[in-house]
């Protein structure tokens, strides 16, 4: 039963894909850089009907884009119909058993992504990165029981984004799905993030290139409710011969003050935890179970800075429900030239 706390390391995978938002408004005061916007050159692919919108006097981000970003999280989760056993085979639900009293999971994460415009209001991305998680569980068994565990895993995944503007005010809604692997985690823990923000787009007089967009928003965090796996009891608790000892006697006095039916439903787990505190060998325990967050929709506040047409800086902080995030980043525009799709549409 041990073993389920290790679950909420694995299920706080979590990536967080900072909005593009594009410069895409309407009644720009800067005429003059518009006016130089609609004679000059647009030499991208992409995104369809650019050049066509370049020509009516807005601007555009670059339409490809490469980010690299970093994140910290920290989340309270909750397990339900836990079903653990040292037989793959043979497993038994302790949900009357095992008391979480806390769940707590801090996750880094750093992720590579890379995006394009298809659309000048519509972005695709791609992501892949590399994830660090640490659980610290409360666990009531038949004695207490604190113990922290530590994982590592890769995520990848995919997303678009719908941003755009009128005027100062923007707004994008983001989706992002993600799955990461695991070494203790027989399939990869799916996640899935909905968002939508509104935001200020400050200009800069001297320097029409430049904005700084702060947005506020809410955001939806779900995650695939059903995981299976196993851990090494070993590594997963790390505690003492002393603490083996006094565990075990706990656990012994815990069995027998059982009546017949309630051990014949718990023997399984009593002998293979049983087994495991009484002799130095390491075991195997295999569980299955559902998560959830106690809360999954939460608040956003950030910036995007767009230094120039290449280079843009964001930051977001998610509050409320049932985690705190902060997520920084930097994103490196460019374009593959050639002639830009639908440019000669009427509209």
């Amino acid at each position: 039963m041990k073993k389920i706390l290790l679950i909420a390391i694995f299920i706080t995978v979590w990536f967080s894909a900072f909005s593009q938002i594009s410069n895409l408004s309407l009644g720009d005061p800067y005429e003059d850089y518009r006016d130089s916007i609609k004679t000059s050159d647009y030499p991208w692919r992409l995104p369809i009907m650019g050049g066509k919108l370049r020509d009516m006097g807005f601007d555009l981000p670059y339409p490809n884009g490469i980010s690299v970003t970093y994140g910290y999280s920290s989340q309270q989760l909750t397990l339900n119909n836990l079903n653990v056993g040292f037989d793959p085979n043979n497993l038994t639900n302790v949900d009357g058993l095992a008391r979480f009293r806390s769940i707590k999971a801090n996750v880094n994460a750093v992720i590579a992504r890379y995006d394009f415009y298809v659309l000048p209001f519509i972005n695709f991305f791609g992501i892949a990165g590399h994830i660090e998680s640490d659980t610290q569980v409360e666990l009531g068994l038949p004695f207490d029981l604190k113990f922290s565990t530590q994982n590592a895993g890769t995520t990848i995944g995919w997303g678009t984004v719908v941003a755009g503007g009128i005027g100062p005010m923007v707004m994008a809604a983001n989706f992002v799905q993600t799955w990461t692997f695991v070494p203790s985690l027989e399939k990869p823990s799916n996640t899935i993030v909905l968002d939508g923000r509104v935001g200020y787009m400050h200009r800069f007089p001297k320097h029409p290139e430049q904005n700084i967009v702060f947005l506020v928003g809410a955001q939806y965090l779900g995650l695939n409710p059903l995981s299976s796996g196993n851990a090494d009891l070993e590594k997963l608790v790390g505690i003492t011969p002393e603490g083996k000892k006094e565990a075990a006697e706990k656990l012994d006095n815990w069995y027998e003050g059982l009546d017949d039916p309630e051990k014949n439903v718990f023997g399984g787990v009593y002998q293979g935890l049983s087994n495991y505190l009484n002799n130095s060998e390491a075991g195997k325990i295999y569980y299955e179970f559902e998560k959830s967050l106690y809360y999954p929709v939460s608040m956003t506040a950030g910036f995007n800075y767009q230094l120039n047409h290449r280079f843009q800086f964001n930051a977001i902080y998610t509050f409320l429900g049932s985690r705190q995030q902060i997520v920084g980043g930097v994103t490196y525009r460019f374009g593959f030239r050639g002639k830009n799709l639908l440019r000669g549409l009427t509209l």
